[in-house]
């Protein structure tokens, strides 16, 4: 393959992934080893982790490192054929997923999935977690990602025992926004109210106080 070739077919391979293409989509595509090689070295193509470039005249997309660990997951799949609940896929999720939607400010220092089967990642940047029964309604696509609605985001959080000021920013930024049903999700995390030191407490009384504990004082 010449490398005006390789050139087109990579940028059409990452036109749906925000520039990005895989070392394994490459290959499928036809553009080997060596010649992804002789592109870098060009400055045709950037490696921006391993085995993960950044296609010909791309620009750095946003949530870089939340990409990079996706993609991670299932290095062969086009992003346009995943929808996060495959076996071998994932979806973003805790504070990586508030950080997306632009919801409260948590702190986010890791790159946070979960997948339904044990995986590994090498990455210390990322950190994933296991658990079945996610449905197609509790994620959404947030600019190109599969990712756990705010609601979920939230029962997350709270199954998990995040910090409550941290959890109550999340609250009152989805509720203000209109992205939550404060009746229905105060239904499904009620049960955490003892966590929060609120035994015997409804849902509504625990995100009360915990929106509470997210106001400055």
């Amino acid at each position: 393959m010449q490398v005006v070739d390789a050139l087109r077919v990579l940028g059409a391979v990452s036109s749906g992934q925000a520039g990005l293409v895989t070392a394994a989509q490459a290959r499928a595509a036809g553009v080997d080893g060596t010649l992804r090689a002789r592109l870098v070295r060009d400055g045709a193509l950037e490696a921006v982790d391993r085995g993960i470039y950044l296609a010909p005249a791309a620009a750095e997309p946003n949530h870089l490192e939340i990409r990079i660990a996706w993609l991670r997951l299932d290095r062969q799949t086009l992003s346009a054929e995943r929808d996060g609940l495959g076996a071998d896929d994932g979806v973003v999720s805790h504070a990586s997923a508030c950080v997306l939607h632009e919801l409260g400010d948590i702190p986010a220092p890791m790159v946070e999935l979960t997948v339904p089967r044990r995986r590994r990642s090498t990455a210390p940047y990322v950190r994933i977690r296991v658990r079945t029964g996610l449905t197609a309604t509790q994620v959404t696509v947030v600019d190109g990602l599969p990712v756990t609605t705010p609601e979920r985001t939230i029962v997350d959080l709270l199954r998990d025992g995040a910090d409550g000021g941290h959890v109550g920013g999340v609250i009152a930024d989805a509720v203000g926004r209109g992205l939550i049903d404060p009746e229905r999700l105060a239904r499904t995390v009620a049960r955490f109210a003892p966590r929060y030191a609120m035994p015997g407490a409804t849902g509504l009384d625990l995100l009360a106080m915990l929106i509470a504990m997210s106001m400055p004082t």
